[in-house]
């Protein structure tokens, strides 16, 4: 662990060791003294790619600037990280948050979660995990929430598409597919009952994670009685710059300030 050279940042933290892997987090941490509400970023990348600088400085010390300290968090990827691991990568994140945030200025009894795309998936599974470690607040960016879905295919295109990602994070194929493994890894098939307050954020042009995915999230989380939001954004593709939007952000740490500091 280290201070960067900007002093409102708390680099390399070792916040768990997962089958001998160091899993590391940077604080973004707000000006002022605090206590300052605190969310995970989790990167996204199909499970596959990235790592805690992505997304770090548009997204992660972005909602610093506006007042939410961010947690920006490594978690284990590819076959190291098929489902559950990385799900359970970021629970013990929240367990360090709880355990070591407000030595740092933060208020950890209120602990959100904020991710794109697997990042995304990863949030909302890790708030609706029934095993403890909870998250008051979820935001989800273009994440999928229905795999089962996802890897639905016509007797054609099984033989001829290639398998996506999500089968991959499953550790199955389209052929072979195991339907209640990935239900158990779909957010839609979650119990919803005690689902956190939950921001979703969508384009309405994604063709790699269908605004389908989160149109049926909302609509089983407002089912649920739980309060939840949708914001689309006409015109947005994947990872589109539409997304860092000033005003999208401003929203976003807006909601997570709302819940986290209540």
């Amino acid at each position: 662990m280290k201070t960067s050279p900007h002093e409102r940042m708390v680099v390399d933290v070792e916040y768990a060791v997962a089958d001998g892997e160091r899993l590391l987090l940077d604080l973004y941490i707000p000006e002022g003294s605090g206590p300052h509400p605190v969310s995970l970023w989790v990167h996204g990348g199909a499970w596959l790619f990235g790592d805690r600088y992505s997304g770090a400085t548009s997204f992660a010390a972005e909602l610093a600037e506006r007042g939410v300290a961010i947690a920006s968090i490594d978690y284990r990827l590819g076959e190291a990280g098929a489902f559950p691991a990385s799900i359970d990568d970021v629970r013990a994140a929240v367990r360090w948050l709880r355990a070591h945030g407000a030595r740092h200025g933060l208020a950890i009894a209120r602990i959100g979660a904020w991710g794109a795309s697997a990042g995304g998936h990863l949030s909302l599974m890790a708030a609706l995990d029934p095993r403890g470690d909870r998250i008051d607040a979820v935001v989800d960016f273009f994440g999928p929430t229905d795999l089962v879905a996802r890897l639905a295919r016509t007797e054609l295109e099984r033989e001829i598409l290639p398998d996506p990602p999500d089968a991959r994070y499953l550790r199955t194929t389209v052929k072979t597919l195991d339907r209640n493994r990935a239900r158990a890894a779909s957010p839609l098939y979650q119990c919803l009952d005690q689902a956190p307050p939950t921001l979703l954020v969508h384009g309405d042009r994604d063709q790699q994670i269908p605004l389908d995915q989160s149109l049926r999230m909302h609509q089983a989380l407002v089912a649920a009685g739980r309060d939840a939001q949708l914001l689309v954004l006409g015109g947005a593709g994947h990872e589109d710059a539409r997304f860092q939007q000033p005003w999208v952000l401003d929203t976003t740490a807006a909601f997570l300030r709302h819940h986290l500091t209540r």
